[in-house]
């Protein structure tokens, strides 16, 4: 009797075994985590910053082309900036141009009629021609923001004449600060770059310094 109890008694301890080795495999492939379980897989936020999201309709896939839906072939393309050339000009001021007197500025186009009150250009010979632009910044107030800079030059005047319309144009931007500008102008203008061109007559040959 005692020796046909050990079989019994072993056979049901490996069935045992093997139930609790299937159950624990069963558990690891297919039951979720357990309550409390510190690493949980959550989906992403409401408003994620970096959803995705399907094409437009009727957008071809090309990828390499600005993204791969073409994203970027949309986006008009600039031409880069021709050099030495100033793209910001606002207005152009030469000795036929009509100054403001003690007016209040409103507009942009109204800077440059402002600094043709202090502006002395000096002297030209018959066939001379000269031309410079001036980049400065005002505050809100209609003060000199900074160091007025001259940005571009017609290198076809003669040396004196260049250095002595240069200086003009500095000296009229020191001389017609403060500026009056009105509340709504001084508030927009305060502190941006503004580039006047003057043109000592008209210019028939331009090249950049």
């Amino acid at each position: 009797m005692g020796r046909s109890r050990v079989p019994a008694l072993a056979l049901l301890l490996l069935v045992s075994a093997s139930g609790t080795a299937l159950a624990q495999d069963t558990r690891d492939l297919g039951l979720p985590p357990a309550s409390g379980f510190q690493n949980p897989v959550l989906p992403p936020p409401s408003g994620s910053q970096n959803p995705v999201l399907p094409p437009e309709s009727g957008q071809r896939y090309m990828p390499g082309v600005g993204g791969p839906f073409g994203e970027g072939a949309r986006r008009p393309v600039r031409p880069p900036p021709t050099p030495g050339v100033d793209s910001g000009v606002i207005g152009t001021v030469n000795p036929e141009t009509i100054g403001i007197g003690d007016e209040t500025v409103d507009r942009l186009d109204q800077i440059g009629p402002a600094l043709r009150r202090c502006w002395k250009p000096p002297a030209l010979q018959v066939g001379d021609s000269a031309a410079a632009s001036v980049r400065f910044s005002l505050r809100r107030d209609g003060t000199l923001f900074g160091q007025p800079r001259v940005t571009w030059e017609m290198r076809r005047a003669p040396p004196g004449l260049r250095e002595r319309f240069t200086d003009s144009l500095m000296r009229a931007v020191r001389d017609c600060t403060p500026m009056r500008l009105s509340p709504g102008l001084g508030g927009s203008i305060a502190g941006r770059p503004i580039i006047i061109r003057f043109f000592g007559s008209v210019p028939t040959n331009e090249r950049s310094v």
